[in-house]
């Protein structure tokens, strides 16, 4: 009996000991992945996040910051953890078996342009926006990189970044951008911003974003990562990410065929 209750009081401060709350970061202009925190909409990646952690009785404490700033704050461990993240961009960050979305990126130019891109050796045609902190592709991070303190590439950091790139293409200063066509459309759609920026080629590759956990507090973002993939299959049984992703008008990336035929029809 004396064992009994020494097991059952380790037991309940192990239990005490578990975490009910996390913190979450991401640009404010990721939308629809990510947006605003305390908007209306805070992004699908975001409410998928924190219904799952909910499902587990953990509360998202979620607050905008830059991406480069995010990624170093999470590294540090002054936050919990960056949503979405390719594991490529911190591949010392912990990180859960499930996927939070899926990304392709492609050229945009201004409907004036007929450059098209075709390959790497395309891209020397030409002078191009990114984004820092950001892995497109292993040819085009290679590019990205052999390509620094040139006028070829320039890496934007901060805030407002899609905005940014708008206007330097608007200016002539740049031939194209290079972002997610998710992001792109999604910001067509709903604020008018790049409506007339032409698709010029996408890349050949599907990068699937997750929740970045700190490498700092390894147990803990252990921890956070074993109960998100628990709470996202509460949430696949009932069906619940399905109606969070139509709020948004995106499709379940979940289906990995139906994702690589969307984006090859749109290349069309």
């Amino acid at each position: 009996m004396r064992w009994l209750l020494i097991f059952l009081g380790l037991a309940t401060h192990v239990q005490a000991d578990m975490p009910d709350k996390i913190t979450l970061v991401a640009p404010k202009y990721w939308c629809p992945f990510a947006c605003e925190a305390q908007a209306e909409q805070e992004g699908f990646a975001i409410e998928i996040a924190k219904h799952a952690f909910a499902e587990m009785n953990i509360k998202v404490v979620y607050f905008n910051m830059p991406y480069d700033r995010a990624l170093r704050e999470v590294r540090e461990g002054s936050v919990d953890g960056v949503i979405p993240t390719f594991k490529e961009e911190a591949p010392e960050f912990i990180y859960p078996q499930q996927s939070i979305s899926v990304t392709k990126y492609c050229f945009y130019t201004k409907p004036y342009k007929n450059w098209q891109y075709t390959g790497i050796p395309s891209l020397e045609k030409i002078n191009f926006l990114a984004t820092s902190g950001y892995s497109y592709s292993q040819d085009i991070d290679l590019y990205i990189a052999s390509m620094k303190g040139s006028h070829s590439v320039e890496l934007l950091k901060g805030e407002d970044i899609p905005q940014r790139m708008f206007k330097m293409l608007e200016y002539e200063r740049f031939d194209a951008l290079l972002d997610d066509s998710m992001l792109i459309d999604f910001m067509k759609a709903n604020t008018g911003h790049g409506a007339d920026l032409r698709v010029a080629g996408c890349l050949d590759v599907i990068n699937h974003g997750y929740l970045a956990l700190s490498p700092k507090h390894k147990p803990r973002s252990a921890y956070f990562a074993d109960v998100f993939d628990k709470g996202v299959g509460i949430l696949r049984s009932k069906n619940k990410i399905k109606a969070i992703l139509k709020k948004y008008g995106i499709d379940d990336w979940h289906n990995e065929l139906f994702i690589q035929v969307k984006a090859s029809k749109k290349e069309l």
